[in-house]
């Protein structure tokens, strides 16, 4: 419960999503309950270039490793 209140506390708000697969992503964080992310206007990071994400992002909590916050598109 608490831990929804925080991210919640940032809707709307762009970040940079780390997942313990290494991948990233970097969007405005619409949502979020128990176990999902929703990520709009979302791009996927590489080491060279950002490539947008076509459509919505939902990523599985329990694979995120961190969020960045105060991040630009």
């Amino acid at each position: 419960m608490g831990r929804d209140r925080v991210i919640r506390a940032f809707r709307r708000e762009r970040f940079v999503i780390s997942l313990s697969t290494g991948e990233a992503f970097e969007g405005i964080l619409l949502d979020a309950d128990a176990s999902t992310l929703y990520v709009v206007d979302a791009f996927a990071i590489t080491e060279d270039d950002k490539i947008r994400v076509d459509g919505k992002l939902f990523v599985p909590r329990e694979h995120v490793a961190y969020m960045q916050s105060g991040v630009s598109a």
